[in-house]
């Protein structure tokens, strides 16, 4: 059926002369558009879409018309997800479908750089085949791949090969391009900016991570094309982005939780219609401990955020962004059947779920199941490391280091190492490149707080990197070999013994185990390292993210530390 017949056939449900597949009767219709609760209202759907929201009246029925009775519960529409990363809750797909359907989120928009790290367009490829004919419905960004170098960006296609997904209707865009990159000068810089300008031809989203910036550089940023950002995390960048046009993604999730410190943003009697709430990728102790997006929109609500703003957040602000409005983001005539029926408006604990009309969620029990996704077989050997180099350690002088300032931040700094003092709570680190051929750095890390053994990670961010933190280059060597034998993921080790693992053989990132059982593995790895001295929360996510230009100041890779302020390769000597 094309748009024209689905149409008129929706509008002679509404005028009563064709019966409607489903009748939802008594329920507490929550509109996007006003943010009012509207009691006594019925719903009638046909195909999978809306014909009819309104007044509880009598439709044509017939023996197959479906009833449900909401008995003066609330109706909202189906929650979006406006930013996340499917591909990073280190569980995979299938189990990440699984988790977010209970959740009340119908429609997922997700990155999909994670693969496409190590594989490049191959990457791409399969995370949307993936996404296909699924219970819940994914939109999509490519990734533009930003690295600290133009080294670190070997994988990225060209812009050429990511045409075809741009035009792809399930593709709203290009995925978050770090500022520093964008503003970069030179054939690095240029090739995200090209990517962006044809994103933007093809009337098509350039998402945004302005983390850092401001002042002129911000305004240059926004001059390129970007319209949103998941990155404020105090109420004034919150405000800063709003005044300039941007849709500001309120981040609450595994990487950052935002909204405590955000919250008097709902106090200031402003126009919100450009906020935005989504979670940035959840991982399994988050999924499994508190939940999804609902866990986030909890919290709005726990913090007083109204709730027909809170709701605006998470359906019609998405929508209207992404330019999905008229298909999701509201319960209302001519959109699909995205439904979320909940107990009242301060209590977001779904009970029954519609996605197009189908029910998917009823009374705590998912009644539909992930479609099982197969993976080409070179996905799985991507950790190639025979003829890695273990690089010699220097034991006097000076040197240059990483010194963490936060469990993300680092910074840096000249150390000693004739200097007792300032050789106390030092780690080496070392970074192997695991997909051409073996080169590798190594340099001190300060403030991890590894006091014995050594972890490694194959799931560092926007790197090929395999990255190594420990005491000792026995403890290390255990590592790489265990990470390589295992197919990545990430590994603790004591001398020669692994003491705690998760193997994550899908492209070094991902693991096909159900979620609880990766939760159960890296709560192993984690736990290691704090019984070993390590007080960050969710340790291995700092090893990870040492490899990425999204956060400063300085960071590492198989060639050297990288200075983000100019880009700068840099030598372990000072």
């Amino acid at each position: 059926m094309n748009e024209t017949e689905q149409r008129r056939v929706l509008s002679q449900v509404a005028l009563g002369e064709i019966p409607p597949d489903t009748v939802v009767t008594n329920g507490v219709v929550f509109n996007a558009f006003t943010r009012e609760f509207l009691k006594g209202r019925s719903i009638w759907i046909k195909d999978g879409w809306i014909a009819y929201v309104g007044p509880d009246q009598d439709p044509l029925r017939d023996d197959r018309t479906q009833l449900i009775d909401a008995q003066g519960r609330v109706v909202l529409p189906g929650l979006i997800e406006g930013h996340t990363h499917a591909t990073s809750n280190r569980s995979g797909l299938e189990e990440f479908i699984k988790h977010v359907i209970p959740s009340g989120v119908t429609t997922v928009i997700t990155e999909t750089i994670e693969l496409a790290s190590v594989v490049g367009k191959k990457g791409v490829e399969t995370v949307v085949r993936g996404l296909e004919n699924q219970p819940i419905r994914f939109f999509y960004t490519i990734p533009p791949l930003c690295g600290l170098t133009a080294e670190e960006e070997a994988s990225a296609p060209d812009n050429g090969e990511l045409l075809a997904f741009l035009k792809d209707p399930r593709c709203l865009g290009v995925g978050e391009i770090y500022w520093g990159n964008l503003l970069l000068r030179g054939r690095q810089g240029e090739r995200v900016r090209e990517l962006a300008s044809m994103a933007l031809e093809l009337g098509k989203r350039v998402e945004g991570h302005t983390a850092g910036a401001s002042g002129r550089k911000l305004q240059a940023y926004t001059d390129l094309g970007v319209s949103s950002c998941h990155e404020p995390i105090t109420e004034e960048e919150v405000l800063d982005r709003l005044r300039l046009g941007y849709w500001v993604m309120i981040r609450q999730g595994t990487i950052r939780k935002e909204l405590e410190a955000v919250q008097g943003i709902f106090k200031r009697g402003l126009d919100l219609r450009r906020l935005i709430l989504v979670t940035d990728g959840v991982d399994p102790e988050g999924f499994l401990t508190d939940g999804y997006l609902d866990a986030s929109l909890r919290e709005a609500l726990r913090l007083g955020a109204p709730a027909g703003i809170a709701y605006q957040m998470v359906t019609l602000n998405v929508a209207e962004h992404f330019g999905l409005a008229d298909r999701v983001g509201s319960v209302s005539p001519g959109r699909m059947a995205d439904l979320v029926v909940i107990p009242s408006p301060d209590q977001y604990a779904p009970e029954l779920i519609l996605c197009e009309g189908k029910m998917i969620f009823q009374n705590g029990k998912s009644l539909v199941a992930p479609r099982k996704i197969s993976y080409p077989e070179e996905l799985f050997d991507t950790v190639k490391i025979d003829n890695y180099r273990f690089p010699p350690i220097p034991v006097k002088g000076r040197v240059r280091g990483m010194e963490l300032v936060s469990r993300l931040v680092s910074q840096e700094t000249v150390i000693n190492l004739d200097d007792q003092e300032q050789r106390k709570g030092l780690n080496l680190i070392l970074a192997i490149d695991r997909v051409a051929g073996g080169g590798s750095f190594m340099g001190f890390l300060k403030g991890f707080g590894l006091q014995r053994g050594a972890v490694g990670t194959t799931m560092s961010w926007d790197t090929v990197d395999l990255i190594v933190v420990g005491c000792d280059p026995s403890s290390m060597k255990t590592v790489i070999e265990r990470l390589k034998a295992i197919g990545g993921g990430a590994v603790f080790a004591i001398d020669r013994e692994v003491i705690a693992e998760f193997p994550a053989p899908l492209c070094g990132v991902n693991s096909s185990k159900p979620m609880e059982t990766v939760r159960e593995e890296m709560r192993a790895v984690e736990g290691a390292l704090r019984q070993n001295g390590v007080k960050w929360d969710r340790p291995v996510l700092t090893v990870d993210t040492l490899g990425t230009c999204a956060i400063p100041q300085l960071r590492i890779t198989h060639r050297g530390y990288v200075r983000l302020r100019d880009r700068q390769v840099l030598p372990l000597e000072v």
